[in-house]
């Protein structure tokens, strides 16, 4: 995006500009003056000076007549001190008067001065004032615009006036343009349109103000996508929880129901149910504490964590009639959601269940290779229908959805766990011929 430049940059530069067209318009202001000079269109400002002595020189002729005065001079004739003739303002009296005792009297003005003179010629007095400035040539000109220098240099001025006018607009727009960024960026800020294209600045101090502003609302984009995230992890938290703590109830309920059946294995059902309350009170404080939405600690699949596993694995199975068979009992040194892991163990065998004749057997291995960590649940039932298959790891897409019963739920929140502890669920038939659904829960080491 090249170099930057600083603000400072840019006022400098509009000052050096205007420095540059002032001295511009001040040596442009003589030349067109010299130009109409110099064709005749303009006497010089020392003309009316100068001809004084000829206007002097003819009054004193005896057949001198006032019509030969030029047009660019004021005048007062007086015989014997009387005023015959007076074409001078009465305000300057005063420097007529210093003029008739002198000879000569001036008055100062910013734009050339004027000048008395007096002549004598016996009884007769002409006193005669005149501009020392340019003189337009052509008495009507002369006439209309009366003071042609001060004209002339208003009009100079004006079209300095212009030019700067000009400069200032440039530099004025440019900074309205610059700071219209800042004004657009915090505009969409408000609105909370977070995804706005980025403007970006030559000049340090805007880009600065432009990167603070796109950094805030990066910040508040995280913190908004965080903040839903939360609302969206509570809600799939709650309808996780929903549907896995029906297994539980249903392990208390149906060995509570086998006591009042089979009074020999008091023990064995009362342990049991005793483990769906272990399991229920897990998902309660889960739920209680909002663990999701932190860092769950992670631990080594030990033999003991196997044994859990398996032990909540044979209570489902053992209540709904399968039996359980173990391929592979492979401890690992990878470190696993320990809970979690129950969790989808627990979905993946509840789904073989439910789509698998009773007293059928369920397939569990747990196997340990150099790269992963691979966990196998398999049954023998119908398999995974074709058309649903790459469809199952989604919210509410289920083979139940068949008997006008939509959960759906299962897999995709195995799916959740999974990304959790770096898995992936692998999904196919076991013989390619829809005999025997197998999943494996595969974990990257």
């Amino acid at each position: 995006m090249g170099t930057k430049k600083s603000l400072t940059y840019l006022i400098s530069k509009f000052a050096i500009l205007e420095l540059f067209f002032v001295l511009f318009m001040s040596l442009f202001s003589y030349m067109p003056l010299n130009v109409l000079i110099n064709t005749g269109v303009v006497y010089p400002a020392n003309y009316a000076e100068r001809h004084s002595d000829t206007v002097k020189y003819e009054f004193q002729k005896e057949n001198w007549e006032i019509d030969k005065i030029p047009f660019f001079y004021e005048y007062q004739l007086r015989d014997n001190g009387e005023i015959i003739e007076n074409t001078i303002d009465e305000r300057y009296n005063q420097k007529i008067s210093e003029a008739l005792q002198e000879g000569k009297s001036s008055k100062e003005h910013i734009i050339g001065s004027d000048v008395f003179k007096a002549f004598k010629n016996g009884n007769k007095d002409l006193i005669i004032k005149y501009k020392i400035s340019a003189i337009p040539t052509n008495p009507n000109v002369y006439k209309i615009i009366g003071n042609f220098e001060l004209v002339y240099f208003t009009s100079m001025f004006c079209l300095w006036l212009i030019g700067f006018i000009y400069l200032i607009s440039n530099l004025t727009r440019k900074l309205r343009s610059e700071i219209r960024k800042i004004s657009k960026a915090n505009e969409n800020i408000e609105k909370l349109q977070l995804e706005f294209e980025r403007e970006y600045s030559d000049y340090t101090e805007i880009s600065g103000v432009l990167d603070s502003i796109d950094s805030m609302a990066r910040s508040l984009k995280a913190s908004l996508e965080k903040q839903w995230n939360m609302q969206m992890t509570q809600k799939e938290m709650i309808q996780s929880i929903t549907h896995d703590v029906r297994t539980p109830i249903t392990l208390i309920k149906g060995n509570i129901e086998l006591l009042k059946e089979d009074q020999e294995n008091v023990l064995e059902r009362a342990e049991d149910a005793l483990n769906g309350v272990e399991r229920l009170e897990s998902f309660l404080k889960k739920l209680n504490d909002f663990s999701d939405l932190m860092e769950a600690p992670k631990e080594v699949v030990s033999k003991e964590v196997l044994d859990d596993w398996i032990k909540i694995v044979t209570s489902i199975c053992k209540l709904k009639g399968f039996s359980l068979s173990i391929l592979s009992h492979d401890a690992s040194n990878i470190k696993l959601d320990k809970n979690s892991i129950s969790i989808a163990l627990q979905n993946l065998v509840n789904n073989a269940i439910e789509n698998s004749s009773v007293g059928s057997t369920i397939f569990i291995g747990f196997y340990d290779d150099i790269d992963d960590y691979t966990i196998v649940v398999r049954d023998q039932g119908d398999g995974f229908n074709d058309d649903i298959l790459y469809d199952l790891r989604e919210k509410y897409v289920s083979t139940k959805m068949y008997d006008n019963n939509i959960h759906g739920l299962g897999l995709s929140i195995v799916t959740k766990i999974l990304e959790t502890n770096k898995g992936q669920l692998l999904l196919n038939n076991y013989d390619g011929q829809g005999n025997g659904a197998e999943v494996k829960m595969v974990f990257k080491k």
